[in-house]
């Protein structure tokens, strides 16, 4: 990019690192959350301290990493949980009790317990997909 140096500093001397709170949610806003989980958490201390704001923790949405059922097997495995779990502890501690809707297709009781826990006074949204439900008959 024509004018930033080393750093991402600007030719007049301005860096992205110091931007303020208020600017760097508003602009981290405007991300999807796995933009912001792979890339603006990665960048420095100041924007990693911004994603974790409550205001970009309200929503917790996996749904678009799955992709057709046919695909889900590999997703339902110890260490895909743990990820899942992780991430989603990750957001309900961020989210200050602000967190109202979750879309993933595999958490742990663990996890929900969590939520349930941090998020006693919120109604909560969980989608079911019945093309990933085992029905016992």
């Amino acid at each position: 990019m024509e004018g930033v140096e080393d750093g991402g500093e600007l030719e007049g001397g301005s860096c992205w690192a110091e931007l303020t709170q208020a600017c760097l949610v508003n602009i981290l806003s405007r991300l999807t959350m796995e933009d912001r989980w792979r890339c603006a958490m990665m960048v420095c201390k100041p924007w990693l301290n911004a994603c974790k704001d409550s205001s970009l923790n309200s929503v917790f949405d996996l749904e678009t990493r799955f992709g057709r059922a046919a695909e889900l097997p590999r997703f339902w495995t110890p260490e895909f949980e743990r990820r899942v779990d992780s991430m989603l502890r990750s957001v309900v501690l961020w989210s200050d009790g602000s967190l109202t809707e979750i879309r993933a297709r595999h958490c742990s009781d663990r996890s929900l317990s969590l939520v349930a826990g941090r998020c006693a006074n919120k109604m909560l949204t969980f989608p079911i997909h019945y093309d990933s439900v085992d029905w016992i008959e």
